[in-house]
């Protein structure tokens, strides 16, 4: 009988990759190790005992073993570390949107807190200036056509509230206040 010295595991980082993880059951970035256990035997050299590839979800820390079957698959499938921080970003970025249409308020050019006076008045302005049979420019027509549309919603009130609602403005109700007695 040899008496056993000592045992070490050795563990050697091979890459990343993006899996879904049968933990977290959504895709996750997963890191592959090659593990070797390591034996010292009195008079013997060191001996590799054990051999495997384990993969770890970097989110819940889950660990698999990897088939020896699938190990070179996998392979072909591994990142640095910064090419799965570059994917990562790609996918994490927004993508590209058109150019968002202009707000009735932008079209009028008034303020979103513009009363009825000054939504009229900056119609009239507009309208002089886009008329059809005033302007010679071929957009004229769609031009006129985006102000009526603008007038139209911001002067009904119950159709204001509801753009408004639509861009994300919130108008505050004042308190009404008991009178003095």
């Amino acid at each position: 009988m040899l008496p056993i010295i000592g045992a070490r595991d050795y563990i050697e980082q091979r890459g990343f990759f993006i899996h879904q993880c049968p933990a977290c059951r959504t895709a996750r970035v997963f890191s592959v190790y090659d593990t070797r256990r390591k034996l010292t035997l009195y008079f013997i050299p060191t001996v590799n005992v054990r051999s495997q590839q384990v993969m770890e979800c970097t989110t819940c820390h889950g660990r698999w073993g990897v088939p020896d079957d699938q190990q070179r698959e996998l392979q072909g499938a591994l990142m640095t570390q910064e090419q799965i921080a570059e994917r990562i970003a790609r996918e994490k970025a927004p993508p590209i949107q058109p150019p968002r249409k202009r707000t009735f308020y932008q079209v009028l050019q008034v303020d979103q807190e513009a009363e009825r006076d000054v939504i009229e008045a900056a119609f009239k302005r507009l309208a002089l200036k886009y008329h059809p049979d005033r302007s010679p420019s071929p957009e004229a027509q769609a031009k006129m056509r985006e102000i009526l549309e603008a007038r139209d919603i911001l002067l009904d009130e119950v159709r204001r509230a509801a753009y408004d609602r639509s861009l994300g403005i919130v108008r505050w109700v004042e308190a009404l206040r008991p009178e003095d007695v």
